[in-house]
């Protein structure tokens, strides 16, 4: 429990903090902090109770920041896909049971591809975004919808 409180939560905040004193330093006043986050900071999945927890509190940090800098032009958002075609998540599905419950749960029958998370963070980070701040794309193919 303590490293994903450790990974999850306790490193985006330390993070932040370091990030919005060098933005308030900056002549160039403003910037975007972008979390990752998941599709389980929105929903409940039973056996993962910890991740949800960290994750939801990615959430909850991601809206307080977003609250709090925006009077200094810093915007605070979130990314939170579902299960993303990587190595890590190749492993989690060898277990059948476990990929086809993960795969019923989003409607478009996929999982996200590393495009989908970087083509959210660029748009988040440019000035297209400029009045987003406080909330999170969901990248999850419906899962959240339902």
């Amino acid at each position: 429990m303590n490293y994903l409180v450790d990974l999850n939560m306790k490193a985006a905040f330390n993070v932040a903090q370091l990030v919005v004193l060098k933005m308030l330093k900056n002549k160039k006043k403003g910037g975007s902090i972008i979390n990752m986050s998941s599709q389980l900071g929105h929903v409940g999945m039973s056996g993962r109770n910890v991740y949800n927890m960290t994750k939801f509190g990615i959430e909850g940090l991601t809206k307080g920041m977003g609250v709090e800098l925006a009077t200094k032009n810093i915007r605070v958002n979130t990314v939170a896909p579902t299960f993303v075609e990587t190595p890590m998540v190749k492993k989690f599905f060898k277990n059948r049971k476990f990929k086809q419950l993960a795969l019923s749960n989003i409607p478009m029958g996929k999982v996200a591809t590393e495009s989908d998370v970087a083509t959210a963070v660029c748009f988040l980070a440019s000035d297209a975004a400029s009045m987003i701040t406080g909330t999170s794309i969901v990248i999850d193919g419906g899962w959240t919808a339902k």
